[in-house]
């Protein structure tokens, strides 16, 4: 029987749904032809396609939202698998051995399942492979040295996974690699400096790398790189003097790291769209030439980096600075932005004290019936970083983030498709692909409740998962939040509360991405944090008595104290009196009885 035959066989009998039962794994013996592997694996993860017409059949198909499935195969001299892409099918927990036997694979995307368990050795079989998506998965253990051999790769996605072990060394040997995005595991560092091989990037996004402290040798030539992220790999480098040309970079995202010393100007810097430094260690004056209208610009959380911003700005953030924005801003932002960086709001220098605060993110003034609350407005458009400042509730908004290949709204709303039974302050939100924070400012000191909306009116159909962390006042009190799992589904509201003590006259909400999560369900940028509104009162509120009567009323309770005893005593002698009446009643019926007997 020819390869053809038996190919077409084997999708044939999955078609008619008489596959065999999935045997173990480690009972399965090994395959010589495409069209047995390809069998075997379809039928341990359950899927059956149609065959149809033509040598090598080439099929694309989708099941649930978001299961997309697709073969396709070159035949040039014998028929053979060249294209396997399954991907949003959660029910798929294991990898077949079988699949390894697919050898000519060139682009195998197997994202967005369930996979767990290492990643098997064998991969090195398939040494011709150039695109290998296997992100936003469960697989753990490390990562195979045996996959050195897949030299041609182009294309290797990896995040969100456990994958766990120092930053695989022999990815240096990769040197065909154009776009590289590692984070959201538990990879440590440092970043091997022999990384300076991959001259071909385009696209390098590392992350979340726990330990070692890595530096920016390992960039040795960037002259083709576009987009540059290394959020979070423990960087202590100057950035001007290690940091080597990057004349087509437009994306930068160096936060989170250790950059110490002042910021000088980059190379061929007018190509730059988006420059974050937030949450390094800055100093000294911010150059006038990264306030550019073009630019959107983060050095939030550099707390000694000063100068003056030379005009308005909309697309910069600066919080947690020296920066003078006299120019820029009202004397009434001023006052809060230096009460929030010197976190002295006390009754000595900040008089206007509030106890309460509640915030309708991403939506309009908003009057709550069964909370008698009124949300305060926070519909302003922060670009890709950026702040507002509530003057009249004393509460700021700070978001950093946007997506490298898509224009990542900031806020989202369900008014193109309302959803029945949820309440209208669900329907709308901020969200953000790296980080949202919310500064409730001049509050009396003291315990507070802190309570969080949620509802996920974004992601709601199909194998996306949305991933975020929360701290309020410092402290993690939650990792890897998913909305939808903790509320039982999408489009459903809940709430987090939370306690939380207020001793500085300051209180910050921190919702931030980790780098878990989907990233393009269902769309680009579709991840990171997301709230619906929030909600600050008094601990006692919680936990109200009941009312007290004023010390002018003594003689008001000794007057009602007096009618009470009086109408007692009325009730007493009315009871008495009665009672006298049916009794001589009784007696006189008694006495006209007796003598008719």
């Amino acid at each position: 029987m020819t390869l053809v035959a038996l190919f077409l066989l084997v999708l044939l009998t999955l078609a008619a749904g008489q596959p065999s039962l999935p045997v173990p794994p480690s009972q399965q013996k090994p395959t010589n032809t495409d069209a047995e592997a390809l069998g075997a694996v379809f039928r341990l993860w359950g899927l059956t396609i149609n065959a149809s017409e033509g040598a090598c059949p080439s099929h694309a198909w989708h099941g649930k939202p978001g299961e997309k499935a697709s073969v396709n195969c070159s035949c040039s001299a014998e028929c053979r698998v060249t294209h396997l892409n399954v991907t949003g099918f959660r029910n798929i927990t294991v990898i077949p051995p079988e699949l390894f036997n697919l050898t000519e694979l060139v682009s195998l995307d197997l994202s967005n399942n369930n996979l767990s368990g290492p990643i098997p050795p064998e991969v090195a079989n398939l040494s011709k492979l150039e695109t290998w998506h296997f992100n936003n998965n469960q697989l753990s253990g490390s990562f195979p040295s045996q996959s050195s051999s897949l030299r041609n790769l182009q294309s290797l996605w990896m995040f969100d996974n456990y994958i766990e072990g120092p930053v695989p060394q022999f990815i240096e040997n990769l040197t065909n690699l154009i776009d590289l995005r590692m984070y959201g595991m538990k990879l440590q560092g440092p970043i091997p400096q022999n990384f300076s091989n991959l001259t071909n990037l385009e696209i390098l996004m590392l992350g979340d790398l726990e330990g070692g402290r890595s530096s920016f040798n390992f960039i040795a030539n960037g002259s083709n790189l576009s987009t540059l992220s290394l959020r979070k790999c423990g960087i202590s480098d100057q950035l001007s003097s290690t940091l080597p040309n990057l004349p087509k970079l437009k994306y930068l995202d160096l936060r989170l790291n250790n950059l110490p010393g002042p910021i000088q100007p980059l190379s061929n810097y007018t190509n730059k769209t988006y420059l974050y430094l937030g949450g390094n260690n800055f100093n000294g004056p911010l150059p006038p030439e990264f306030v550019q209208s073009s630019l959107a610009l983060d050095v939030s959380y550099n707390l000694f980096l000063n100068g003056t911003l030379p005009g308005p700005k909309k697309s910069i953030n600066y919080i947690n600075t020296s920066i003078d924005a006299n120019s820029t801003i009202g004397s009434e932002n001023l006052t809060l932005l230096n009460c929030l960086r010197t976190k002295e709001c006390n009754r000595n220098n900040y008089t206007n004290h509030v106890t309460s605060f509640a915030i309708n993110c991403g939506g309009k003034l908003h009057h709550s019936d069964p909370l008698r609350t009124v949300f305060d407005e926070d519909s302003t458009n922060l670009g890709a970083a950026g702040f507002h400042v509530n003057t009249v509730s004393q509460w700021i908004v700070s978001h950093v983030g946007s997506d490298p290949f898509s224009e990542s709204p900031g806020i989202v709303n369900t008014s193109s498709n309302p959803i029945a039974n949820l309440s209208e302050l669900y329907q709308t939100a901020r969200t953000s692909t790296s980080a949202l924070w919310y500064y409730l400012v001049g509050l009396a000191n003291g315990k507070y409740i802190v309570q969080l909306f949620f509802a996920e009116i974004v992601i709601v159909d199909g194998p996306g998962r949305r991933l975020f962390n929360i701290d309020i006042q410092g402290q993690n009190i939650k990792k890897d939040f998913d909305i939808t799992n903790e509320a039982g589904g999408s489009r459903i509201p809940m709430n987090i509360t939370h306690e939380a003590i207020a001793d500085n006259s300051t209180l910050e909400i921190h919702l931030y991405w980790s780098g878990r999560g989907t990233c393009c369900i269902p769309y680009d940028g579709a991840y990171g944090p997301l709230v619906s509104a929030i909600k600050v009162f008094p601990y006692q509120e919680l936990n109200i008595p009941p009312p007290q009567a004023p010390p002018h009323s003594t003689r008001q309770d000794e007057k009602r104290q007096g009618v009470v005893a009086g109408i007692a005593a009325l009730c007493i002698a009315a009871a008495v009196i009665s009672s006298s009446i049916i009794y001589l009643w009784w007696k006189w019926v008694s006495l006209v009885k007796r003598p008719m007997a």
